[in-house]
């Protein structure tokens, strides 16, 4: 073809992207770290003002213990620290979203798309437990907690837990194992997965308010664990935290 027919026919056009196929097509990509930050910063807010009005916390909330270290004699200033904590990650997200980097307005397809994940958590979770034990009794624990408690206890447990148990220990795992030990991507995953997973249960038994240990409860924590783990990984930070939490309101609201 000659420059002149290029030049009749014009620019070519980008080549269209290719359709998404099966489950392409009911979700969108998975929330990168930057945009999952700032959509859980309302479960951060509630949780870390809830607390003043309660007397406990979260067993691997971590922050709150700095906080209180640091602030222990003024609270107006640990409750300023907490919002500005808030605003900051909210504001970094308007700046981020500018540059393309952050999605910040897909909070309410995050809390719908984790409020079907928490629903079916409610069902696969269970189900695999009773396949692995035949009539599990199971038992997770006392609940003697009002209703505004266990909304900030739910969002604790989504927002650290999560913070813990899935970024820091399933994906420091999953880089050890792949970057220093070179292990396979396969099996790297596969290995964080179960040790994550199997600390994640554990931890519930630890400390003057831990639950009594009992098989069922533990390999029903383990399955949670699992499941939350693979929604990190496959749907991100954010999703895996609402789903956590609205899964917890759930259970603890009308389940217990």
């Amino acid at each position: 073809m000659s420059t002149d027919d290029r030049r009749a026919k014009g620019p070519e056009r980008p080549a269209e992207p290719a359709a998404k196929s099966g489950l392409g097509k009911l979700f969108p990509k998975r929330y990168d770290p930057l945009t999952s930050l700032v959509l859980v910063v309302p479960v951060f807010v509630i949780y870390h003002l809830g607390i003043l009005l309660m007397d406990r916390r979260n067993g691997v909330d971590l922050a709150s213990t700095l906080f209180f270290g640091v602030l222990r004699q003024s609270v107006g200033l640990y409750v300023g620290l907490t919002l500005a904590i808030g605003a900051a990650l909210i504001g970094a997200g308007f700046y981020l979203r500018k540059k393309g980097k952050a999605r910040v307005f897909a909070f309410v397809p995050v809390l719908l798309e984790s409020f079907v994940w928490a629903i079916v958590m409610t069902f696969t979770v269970g189900w695999l437990t009773a396949q692995v034990l035949p009539d599990p009794a199971l038992q997770v624990g006392a609940n003697p907690l009002g209703p505004i408690d266990k909304i900030v206890m739910s969002c604790g447990a989504g927002f650290h837990e999560e913070l813990v148990f899935r970024v820091v220990i399933f994906g420091g795992l999953g880089l050890l194992f792949r970057r220093v030990l070179n292990l396979r991507a396969t099996l790297s995953f596969a290995l964080a997965l179960v040790i994550s997973s199997a600390i994640f249960s554990g931890i519930h038994y630890v400390g003057e308010l831990g639950d009594e240990f009992t098989l069922a409860s533990f390999v029903f924590r383990f399955f949670a664990g699992v499941y939350l783990a693979l929604l990190y990984r496959f749907r991100g930070f954010a999703v895996a935290v609402y789903a956590h939490a609205l899964y917890d309101v759930m259970v603890l609201l009308f389940l217990s």
